[in-house]
């Protein structure tokens, strides 16, 4: 796997997105996670959840189809096209929203919104416990899958917001139910975006843990075949003595030792790193025994493709 996020903040029209598939096919990428659904919106023509505001306005049809593009584009280059969903967060703005077609869920639902969470400038999650919320997750996918020949649906912010909204072991299931949900509801391979450290296990200072904080308990998705392939995000350099504090190598090799039977992706934080730091963790999870790397994001990465080309050949 050499891949790359594909955020919804990168492209504003279809020539854009054309441009980015191009440019990751010619530099040595294989697959490509491109974003769908931010805060129960599209950026696709979709059977449940209006089209997304930053598009024409919310629920307004802009007559162009992100995820078709990047379908056929992403294949005309050699690309797989994974549909990357935000998957709990409901909302992101002080003021509600209002569609002018589908109505939008924090309209129609704003029973499935995490109890103590109110509109901000930030993300408000709905409830990962709520049987409507599970259904609507796999029914997202689902219609993806029906409508566009992607290669795989990719799951991002599939936990809890923080440990203060569900009892721990009710909070797990509710996340791994919801998994469960979507592997039920498409054939083609799930993937996560998992927390880059499961439990501190290491001593290390001041780090959240997925889960203990997040309610992400990624290994025994992996353990228990909820998902095909991991990307836990491991947003940090290789450290310069083995095992000092968020140490990329020590972080990628246990992921590696629970992935289960499914795949590990390691997920680099090219917006953190200097080039050489993103280089050397490219090269160091494949000594690690990573199934592949999953780069975040395009932006990030775009100005040295060519050097990632090179060390994806070595």
């Amino acid at each position: 796997m050499r891949g790359v996020w594909v955020t919804r903040w990168t492209f504003s029209n279809a020539e854009q997105v054309e441009s980015i598939m191009a440019e990751l096919g010619d530099n040595g990428f294989n697959a490509v996670f491109f974003q769908v659904r931010g805060t129960f919106d599209a950026y696709y023509d979709s059977s449940h959840e209006p089209w997304a505001a930053r598009l024409a306005g919310l629920g307004t049809d802009p007559g162009w189809d992100p995820l078709a593009v990047a379908v056929e584009a992403g294949h005309a280059n050699g690309l797989q096209v994974h549909a990357y969903i935000n998957t709990f967060p409901m909302w992101s703005g002080t003021s509600a929203p209002s569609s002018t077609s589908i109505p939008h869920a924090y309209e129609d639902h704003s029973d499935w919104l995490l109890d103590g969470m109110e509109l901000n400038s930030s993300y408000v999650f709905a409830d990962p416990a709520e049987a409507g919320v599970q259904a609507r997750v796999a029914a997202v996918a689902a219609d993806i899958e029906a409508k566009y020949a992607v290669d795989g649906i990719h799951l991002d912010y599939v936990r809890y917001p923080g440990p203060q909204y569900a009892d721990a072991d009710a909070g797990r299931k509710a996340v791994k139910d919801t998994v469960a949900g979507v592997q039920s509801a498409v054939d083609v391979p799930v993937t996560a975006a998992v927390w880059g450290i499961y439990e501190n296990s290491y001593g290390w200072s001041g780090v959240s843990q997925g889960n203990v904080d997040y309610y992400q308990d990624s290994w025994a998705m992996a353990a228990e075949g909820l998902t095909d392939a991991l990307i836990p995000m491991i947003y940090w350099s290789v450290k310069p003595t083995e095992g000092e504090r968020l140490d990329f190598r020590v972080l990628v090799r246990d992921h590696v030792a629970h992935k289960g039977e499914g795949a590990l992706y390691a997920g680099i934080g090219a917006d953190s790193l200097s080039k050489d730091e993103v280089l050397e963790c490219v090269r160091v999870a494949r000594s690690e025994g990573a199934d592949g790397v999953v780069l975040f994001d395009y932006t990030n990465v775009q100005a040295y493709l060519g050097e990632l080309k090179a060390v994806f050949a070595e």
